[in-house]
């Protein structure tokens, strides 16, 4: 299946447009007639369509990617979400399905120990899919209670586990997490948040 659309989420200092727009270039490659948006509070360089970041509330780095599942996110249809450290290789869509919402497996966490007390997961949402409007329940509980929400998870993985959010898993070998145990053959690195050179 071919996404409606692919977005980007852009906060902060940490990224920057050069690494939208390398992204979007490499993936333009495989989805030519899909939509390409960023989501951003700085949109200066960005060579795709634009999405001012809301106003209020104002959120802090990751958790604006929750954003994209309000029913005022302006986009319609099938939608592919991508963190900025990715670094596509080959085209992923034997992977990319959409089942509801739909995320990474954290095979690189299966042998690590799991502290309770940290909410630890083995879910990934540096890749997501989902349908728009299918979601907003997920934007509307977090609104319920979101300084709480920010206060007790370190991102938004663990909000979604723990808050009990339904979600589905890609098949394993989708991504090559570059600080762990090589994948071979997986269409995308991910550099889950070290840097790396463009």
């Amino acid at each position: 299946m071919i996404p409606d659309n692919i977005i980007f989420v852009k906060h902060g200092t940490k990224y920057n447009y050069k690494h939208v727009n390398r992204l979007a270039s490499q993936l333009v490659e495989y989805y030519p007639n899909a939509n390409f948006y960023c989501y951003t509070d700085d949109p200066r360089g960005v060579a795709i369509q634009t999405i001012p970041m809301f106003k209020k509330p104002t959120l802090k780095v990751w958790w604006n990617k929750l954003a994209m599942f309000s029913k005022d996110f302006p986009v319609e249809g099938k939608c592919l979400f991508f963190d900025l450290d990715m670094d596509i290789k080959a085209d992923p869509s034997s992977f990319i399905k959409w089942n509801g919402l739909t995320l990474i497996d954290s095979y690189w966490k299966r042998d690590l120990y799991m502290a309770p007390h940290a909410y630890d997961v083995l879910i990934n949402s540096s890749i997501i899919t989902w349908t728009a409007g299918e979601q907003n329940h997920i934007w509307e509980h977090f609104l319920s209670g979101k300084d709480y929400f920010m206060r007790k998870y370190v991102g938004i993985d663990r909000f979604l586990v723990h808050e009990k959010m339904q979600f589905n898993i890609f098949e394993h070998g989708i991504v090559n997490s570059v600080a762990n145990e090589n994948v071979d053959n997986a269409p995308i690195d991910m550099y889950n948040g070290i840097d790396y050179e463009l």
